[in-house]
């Protein structure tokens, strides 16, 4: 009878262990790679008046500019660390292709008024950010929520790079990731799923006015972890 009543005991330990062992898991604390299509909206630079100074001393407005990043859809890298229990560092590098677009409109000097004159561009970015997932939100066993701000070095070439210019960018947002599979060893550890949704603002030499502006942004990409 003792020994039954051990062997139900031991039955009863292992039997819970070996399905939680099986189940899904979110835990973020590992290396993670991931590669993301990232779409980023417009970024409007404001608009300025052309004027010249009348002979008697007054302001006559000779056209006026408004002037935007256009919105582009780009790739992304991201490399993911673990630094403590809920909280992780990634060093991410991106590419993208918009164009610094210029509306002319109210010229007093021709009737072709509004004319819009674009200018192609490259945009590489290099920076890290650092991501912090809640405990207290989470959507089943297979999804972790994670809020993310970063900064990243924005150079852009202009004009078939006859012009760069580099500027700070800055981005905060959140996000989540969905486990697609999982497994206890091997030298993968879990695929997976991830949606970002932030806000960049750029300012300084990234602006044309020298002022911050912000734009939305969207990223969607697939990890490996390890």
């Amino acid at each position: 009878m003792n020994r039954l009543a051990a062997a139900g005991c031991v039955a009863l330990i292992l039997g819970p262990a070996r399905a939680y062992a099986q189940a899904p898991s979110t835990n973020p604390r590992r290396l993670e790679v991931s590669a993301a299509v990232v779409w980023q909206g417009r970024t409007s630079f404001g608009s300025r008046d052309a004027n010249e100074t009348t002979g008697a001393g007054g302001s006559f407005r000779l056209f006026s500019t408004a002037s935007e990043l256009t919105s582009a859809t780009g790739f992304a890298a991201r490399l993911t660390l673990p630094l403590m229990r809920r909280i992780a560092v990634e060093a991410t590098g991106g590419y993208s292709a918009p164009d610094i677009s210029t509306r002319v409109s109210s010229d007093a000097e021709t009737s072709n008024a509004p004319v819009t004159a674009a200018v192609h561009a490259q945009q590489f970015t290099v920076g890290g950010a650092a991501l912090w997932y809640p405990g207290n939100l989470r959507f089943g066993s297979r999804a972790t929520v994670f809020v993310r701000a970063g900064a990243a070095l924005d150079r852009r070439l202009e004009g078939d790079g006859n012009r760069v210019v580099d500027a700070a960018v800055f981005e905060a947002g959140g996000g989540l990731k969905y486990l697609l599979a999982s497994r206890s060893a091997g030298w993968w550890r879990a695929v997976g799923a991830r949606g970002d949704i932030f806000a960049l603002a750029r300012g300084g030499a990234g602006s044309l006015d020298a002022r911050a502006h912000i734009s939305p942004a969207l990223a969607a990409s697939l990890f490996v972890r390890f």
